[in-house]
């Protein structure tokens, strides 16, 4: 199993934790890491906890003067994003070209269980394979390609690297990051879904249970347009409940995460199990549990009034 994953020396703790929550449930892992460069003592913590844990670990160093000139967020909620995130868009000119195919991670991220399936599943004639973003579609929209292709999550990526390199992937995806700057939000999620939306497989959230499918009430959601359900996403749902409270793999997206104060994420504590058996554990800061409780108090407080919103705005828009 091919696994990839990019980081700075800002997140290097939670690349940590990450890594050792996949080698604590895989066997056979070959680790590239894209990076600009760590300083030493950073990567001699990520190579020790891999190298113990039975993994082994490659070190790619990027071209700094190919992502600087990529656009950054200006959303306040955003700003924990940095260049690393665009390492994604040349993996397949980073890599060697033996790789045929590899497993993308972003480091915000938890493995509880074997994804050995995952890396099983043959990609054929697709690009790439991601799980789609439940009631996201109108992202296409602003993209200007289909709704009903909906939108995918880039957290999670099994990527078909012979087609990358077959059909100049890499290139596609900066040309469309340089020319359409003006469209992008998401950074290289929202370049990946715009170049490859008709080449995506897509996949059951089990492998990518993001932060949404615990903070949002998923029946009423769906990808509408002219008030139409273009995409019901009946089976990802179904999905989503089977493996909500046991996932495969959790993903906190947006803020606040697990390491940040006011995380009202219901498996946040995951993050902090897997961090226990890692070297960096003893510089972590955790908060408290009053105000961890407090906070998950207010949450599910708004949680369900944002629920009766929607449902008044349906009711009233079926009598109509």
């Amino acid at each position: 199993m091919k696994i990839v994953c990019a980081t700075d020396d800002n997140f290097v703790q939670h690349c940590t934790i990450m890594l050792t929550s996949l080698l604590l449930n895989n066997r056979n892992v070959s680790i590239y890491l894209l990076t600009e460069g760590l300083k030493y003592e950073k990567e001699c913590i990520i190579r020790k906890q891999v190298e113990d844990l039975g993994g082994t670990l490659r070190i790619c160093l990027v071209n700094t003067n190919i992502v600087e000139k990529f656009p950054m967020p200006s959303d306040s909620n955003l700003t924990h994003i940095s260049r690393a995130t665009y390492y994604r868009l040349l993996i397949s000119e980073i890599l060697p070209q033996d790789v045929e195919k590899v497993i993308y991670l972003d480091c915000d991220i938890i493995i509880n269980k074997s994804i050995q399936k995952l890396w099983e599943i043959d990609l054929n004639e697709y690009a790439l394979a991601a799980v789609p973003q439940i009631g996201s579609g109108y992202e296409a929209e602003r993209l200007g390609y289909p709704i009903q292709y909906g939108y995918f999550n880039a957290g999670v990526n099994v990527i078909n690297m012979e087609y990358w390199r077959h059909n100049n992937i890499a290139n596609k995806l900066v040309e469309y990051l340089v020319t359409n700057h003006n469209r992008i939000k998401y950074h290289d999620q929202d370049v990946l879904n715009a170049v490859l939306y008709d080449k995506t497989y897509h996949l059951m959230p089990m492998w990518n249970m993001t932060s949404l499918v615990y903070s949002y009430f998923l029946v009423l959601r769906g990808d509408k347009k002219d008030g139409k359900v273009i995409n019901a996403y009946i089976k990802e749902k179904q999905n989503v409940a089977q493996y909500k409270n046991n996932p495969i793999i959790v993903h906190y997206v947006s803020k606040p995460k697990p390491w940040q104060n006011g995380c009202v994420h219901p498996l946040s504590s995951l993050y902090y199990e897997y961090a226990r058996m890692t070297i960096v554990f003893n510089q972590i800061k955790q908060e408290s549990p009053i105000s961890l409780l407090i906070n998950r108090i207010k949450y599910w407080v708004r949680c369900h009034l944002s629920f009766l919103k929607q449902l008044f705005i349906h009711t009233d828009r079926t009598r109509l």
